[in-house]
């Protein structure tokens, strides 16, 4: 099945970048201008010069962000920012946070590389669709600068937790990086050569498939970059670093392993009234309406509660349109998501709670289209549960659907399907900070082992 190796890693110089956290970033699609234009002014190394370069008016085939960072990547090595470790290692990576109730946990995992497998070979296994803006932006980086900057996050399970037993004794030594993200995540990372230790997480994976949790756009396009080298170099052995790709594995089992949900934003739509979509959803499900003040912390936090607690065993979602009412909507009978899908398809999808809204509600009720779904002409994501009473209050949008999260089994049996869940069904908590280690696609070079 997987099969993962050690690699050199390229990471910072401590003697040459005194506060490490200046340096790092989190992934790409998070950035927003206003945080790109934050992290370039922290350090003039800040990988977000690497991962998503400012563009200008100016920029031709010769001179563009990919052209850039592929100057600033070799220059950063040249100077000594920039260091690759001597042998191969793998990356334990320990991400420490508090959840909503204050309790702190630590989310456990590690980095290599794995060899890359088409889904057809059900090795990695896919939750959400993809877009192809982003795999080509992405393509043409990897192409300009021959490295995977940020890792994919996967996940693998093992509920006797074997690993996290293995490295125990690693995580007490001092972490090589110890870093604080802007989120107030401690971030920690231990290299490990040992071939002992390499040679158990390599038996341990070995048996098991691959979750993608985060990063399918990047996943997409280490298959697209290996398939357009095997091209270049049609006496490919396998063994070239272009065929492997930089992971973040962990255990689904594991405590620290969270899910967070993505609440819909919607604006624009054309004579839209409340008391008709509150009409038709009648049909559905069963409406409850709750007062609230929608500018109390306390109120918001026992709706999310209370949301949580209607959805341990019900499809239940929230709306609110302002006028300071929460409408709590159950799911009467799951038999009408059957209309949506063909009948091949697993229940499981059918029945999710994003599937729900974006079919029955989204789709059926408000007539946005799937294609205008994917544009997001009417439709927009946040994370942040207090968020949406704040936008829909303020006007600028006319309501919000409030999610529960999806839950790992949800993600594990769509997975091992081979069907894909709407776009933004999961957000895994925390995210991967980006410049911890990278991995450089150095052309001479093969894996070992």
């Amino acid at each position: 099945m997987a099969k993962i190796v050690p690699f050199r890693g390229v990471r910072y110089n401590p003697d040459s970048v005194k506060d490490l956290s200046k340096v790092m970033a989190p992934p790409y699609d998070v950035i927003s201008p206003e945080l790109q234009d934050d992290l370039y002014a922290r350090h003039p190394a800040n990988v977000v010069r690497l991962i998503l370069g400012k563009t200008s008016e100016e920029d031709g085939e010769a001179d563009n962000r990919y052209t850039r960072a592929a100057a600033d990547f070799e220059k950063w090595q040249e100077d000594g920012a920039l260091m690759r470790d001597a042998e191969p290692s793998v990356y334990l990576y320990d991400q420490e946070y508090p959840i909503e109730d204050g309790t702190v946990v630590v989310r456990k995992g590690f980095m290599a590389l794995t060899r890359i497998e088409d889904f057809s070979s059900g090795v990695v296994k896919p939750h959400e669709k993809t877009l192809s803006g982003p795999k080509t932006d992405r393509l043409n980086l990897t192409k300009a600068c021959g490295a995977n900057f940020s890792p994919i996050f996967s996940l693998y399970s093992d509920p006797c937790c074997a690993l996290e037993s293995l490295t125990r004794k690693d995580r007490e030594q001092s972490p090589a990086l110890e870093v604080s993200d802007d989120d107030g995540v401690k971030h920690r990372l231990w290299r490990v050569t040992d071939p002992a230790s390499i040679e158990k997480a390599q038996e341990l994976l070995s048996s098991k498939p691959l979750f993608i949790a985060d990063g399918h756009h990047r996943y997409e396009t280490a298959l697209n970059f290996r398939n357009l080298m095997r091209e270049k170099h049609p006496g490919y052995t396998g063994k070239e670093l272009f065929n492997y790709v930089l992971m973040y594995f962990a255990n689904m089992e594991d405590q620290g392993m969270l899910i967070f949900p993505t609440h819909r934003m919607i604006f624009n739509l054309e004579a839209f009234h409340l008391e008709s979509l509150l009409e038709a959803l009648g049909e559905h499900f069963l409406i409850d309406r709750r007062q609230i003040d929608s500018t109390d912390p306390a109120a918001r936090a026992q709706a999310r509660e209370e949301l949580k607690e209607r959805g341990r065993d019900k499809h239940v979602m929230g709306l609110f349109a302002g006028d300071e009412t929460l409408y709590f909507l159950t799911l009467k009978d799951e038999a009408v998501m059957d209309r949506f899908f063909d009948p091949s398809s697993p229940k499981v999808l059918r029945t999710l709670d994003v599937s729900i809204l974006h079919k029955l509600i989204l789709e059926g009720l408000l007539d946005i289209t799937p294609e205008a779904q994917e544009k997001q002409v009417n439709l927009k994501y946040v994370k942040n549960f207090d968020d949406p009473f704040d936008l829909v209050q303020c006007g600028e949008f006319q309501l919000a659907f409030l999610m529960n999260s999806t839950r790992m089994s949800e993600v594990r049996d769509v997975a091992n399907a081979g069907e894909k869940m709407p776009q933004k069904s999961t957000y895994f908590y925390p995210k991967l900070l980006t410049g911890l280690v990278i991995n450089k696609i150095a052309a001479s070079e093969t894996v070992e082992g």
